[in-house]
């Protein structure tokens, strides 16, 4: 599901066409292997997926009546549970989710629109 708003999809090929000229000017380094255009395309689809996240993230968060003020604590929590998606995986993430739920509770984020966020964007179930 692509974000329907164009600025985003603008701002990914803005930033994709900038990394991809930081690779070929040599500010960021190349891969070892050279392959420029697979580290370009590695770098969109992640750029991709957290516009996408944080587009169903901010839905969530409209629809709990979070206060934008808030949204960014929110969004740091969705970052920290896609890293956690990408590193492990099962009861493990699980485990791990709820742990970062709580830690979250802790800075003043609610926790039944963390555990929404867990449970709409990730698919994933904590207690």
């Amino acid at each position: 599901m692509k974000p329907t708003d164009k600025r985003h999809v603008i701002a990914v090929d803005c930033a994709v066409r900038r990394y991809a000229g930081s690779v070929r000017q040599g500010s960021v380094p190349c891969r070892a292997d050279g392959n420029a255009a697979g580290q370009a395309y590695n770098y969109r689809t992640a750029a991709e997926r957290s516009e996408l996240r944080f587009t169903q993230v901010k839905q969530v968060l409209m629809e709990h009546g979070v206060p934008p003020i808030q949204f960014v604590p929110y969004r740091n929590f969705a970052l920290h549970v896609d890293k956690l998606c990408r590193q492990h995986s099962g009861e493990t993430l699980r485990q791990l989710a709820s742990a970062a739920t709580d830690y979250w509770t802790a800075y003043g984020l609610r926790p039944e629109v963390l555990r929404e966020i867990c449970r709409t964007v990730f698919n994933l179930e904590v207690d």
